[in-house]
C-alpha cells in the first residue's frame, strides 16, 4: 500500500498492512534538512521542499504542511518577529481590549501574509506527493483559539469571565469566518486533509466549552465540509455512506477526556490525541466513527535511546484501537529530536504489524479447536 492508501483505508477503519505513521515535523524538519527556521517560514518553496525531503529520510507514510500558529495573527495585521533559526513570535496581542474585534475583517488568503507562503507550500507539496502520501495541512488554530490568540490567552480567560458575552461571541463568530475562509482556500490545494489546533480550549470547564467552543467547531466543520463521493458503506470511523473531499481533523493538547464527549456529534473524522490520554479511552469517549491519531509523549522521543522509542510504540500501538489509528506523537516533535527515535516509530510499525501476521499465521495452521461432546453423567 501508498501511504496515502495506508491512510485513508486505516481512517475509514479498514484493513492496512500496517499502521500509518506521521507526525507534526516543522522545525526538527528544518534542522534535518539544513534550512534555517526563519527561510523556511517565509519561502514556500523552501517550505515544500524541507517538508518533502524530511519525509523520504523518515520513511513517513504523509506530510504535515505548517508553519507556525500565528498565520491568522498575520493575516489579520498582527506583527510577527522571525528569528533565524528558531520559533517565529509576536510581541504584543493584537487586540488590546474586547471591542476591538469590530475592526477587523476576514482577509483573503489568496493575498494574506503567511496564509499566501502556506497555500504556496501545500500546492508545491501535493504535486510532489501525487498519490503516494498523505498531505495534511494545518489551517492554524480554531476559532476559541484563535480569540485566545488575538486578545492573548490571559486577556481572553478573563474576558469569558467579565465581558459581555455578545462583545464575546462576535469575536468567536469572526474567528469562525476567518477559519472557514483559509480552509476553503486550503482544501482547493488538493490536500487529502486539513487540521486545526484548538489547545485554549482544553482549558476551560465542560460547560464553558460547551457554550463557547463547540458552537463555532461545528459551524467551520460544517462549512469545511466541501463535496462528499458515495461509497460502498461499512463500519468503522468516518461516514458509512459518504466521503469526504477533504477531512477534517482538529488536534488539542494536554488532557481532553474532560472534552471530548462534548465533541462526539461534530462532523469531522480525524482527531490527534495528546500523551495524556490513552487512545483507547479517548475512542470510549468519542465513539467509533471518528479515526484517532496518536499518542507517543513528545519529550520521551526527545531524550530516550531508539530502542526505547520503538518499544514504547510497540507497547502504544498494542494497547490501540484494532482500527481507525495513525501513530505519532501526541503534539509537535521537538526541534533536536534524533533522525533514528523518529525512523522508531516506523520500524515499530512494522514490527506490530509482522506479529500480527504472525499470529494469525500460527492460528491458521492450529485448525479450529476439537468439538467436545456432551459430557456423560456418571
Amino acid at each position: 500500500m501508498t501511504g496515502l492508501e495506508r491512510t485513508r483505508a486505516a481512517m475509514r477503519g479498514h484493513a492496512v498492512d500496517r499502521v500509518p505513521v506521521f507526525p507534526i515535523l516543522i522545525a526538527p524538519a528544518c534542522r534535518l534538512v539544513g534550512v534555517k527556521q526563519r527561510e523556511y517560514n517565509l519561502d514556500p518553496r523552501v517550505m515544500a521542499e524541507t517538508l518533502l525531503q524530511a519525509r523520504e529520510l523518515c520513511g513517513f507514510d504523509g506530510i504535515y504542511v505548517s508553519r507556525d500558529n500565528w498565520v491568522f495573527h498575520e493575516a489579520l495585521g498582527g506583527t510577527l518577529d522571525f528569528p533565524e533559526d528558531d520559533e517565529s513570535f509576536t510581541r504584543t496581542p493584537l487586540l488590546a481590549d474586547l471591542p476591538g474585534w469590530r475592526s477587523l475583517s476576514v482577509p483573503d488568503p489568496r493575498d494574506a501574509p503567511g496564509m499566501r507562503t502556506v497555500l504556496a507550500a501545500a500546492r508545491q507539496v501535493v504535486a510532489s506527493a501525487g498519490n503516494r502520501f498523505y498531505v495534511q495541512a494545518n489551517i492554524d488554530t480554531g476559532p476559541f483559539s484563535l480569540a485566545a490568540v488575538l486578545r492573548g490567552a490571559e486577556a481572553f480567560l478573563m474576558d469569558l469571565a467579565t465581558a459581555d458575552e455578545g462583545e464575546l461571541r462576535g469575536l468567536l463568530e469572526l474567528c469562525t469566518d476567518v477559519v472557514i475562509a483559509y480552509g476553503k482556500a486550503m482544501i482547493a490545494t488538493g490536500v487529502h486533509g486539513i487540521q486545526f489546533g484548538d489547545a485554549t480550549a482544553s482549558l476551560v470547564s465542560p460547560a464553558d466549552f460547551q457554550r463557547f467552543v463547540v458552537p463555532y467547531q461545528r459551524r467551520a466543520l460544517e462549512a469545511l465540509g466541501g463535496a462528499r463521493v458515495e461509497t460502498g458503506g461499512g463500519s468503522g470511523p468516518g461516514p458509512a455512506s459518504a466521503e469526504p473531499r477533504c477531512d477534517r481533523w482538529i488536534h488539542i493538547c494536554g488532557r481532553t477526556d474532560h472534552v471530548l464527549p462534548l465533541m462526539r456529534g461534530l462532523p469531522f473524522q480525524g482527531f490527534e490525541v495528546d500523551a495524556k490520554v490513552p487512545l483507547r479511552e479517548a475512542r470510549r469517549l468519542l465513539g467509533d466513527r471518528v479515526a484517532l491519531k496518536g499518542n507517543l509523549d513528545t519529550t520521551f522521543l526527545l531524550r530516550q535511546s531508539a530502542d526505547v522509542v520503538r518499544r514504547e510504540s510497540a507497547r502504544i500501538l498494542h494497547d490501540a484501537p484494532s482500527h481507525g489509528v495513525v501513530f505519532s506523537p501526541g503534539c509537535g516533535v521537538p526541534r533536536m529530536t534524533p533522525l533514528e527515535n523518529l525512523r522508531a516509530m516506523v520500524h515499530a510499525a512494522e514490527e506490530h504489524a509482522a506479529e500480527g501476521r504472525a499470529a494469525e499465521e500460527r492460528a491458521a495452521a492450529a485448525g479450529p479447536p476439537p468439538l467436545r461432546g456432551p459430557v456423560a453423567k456418571a
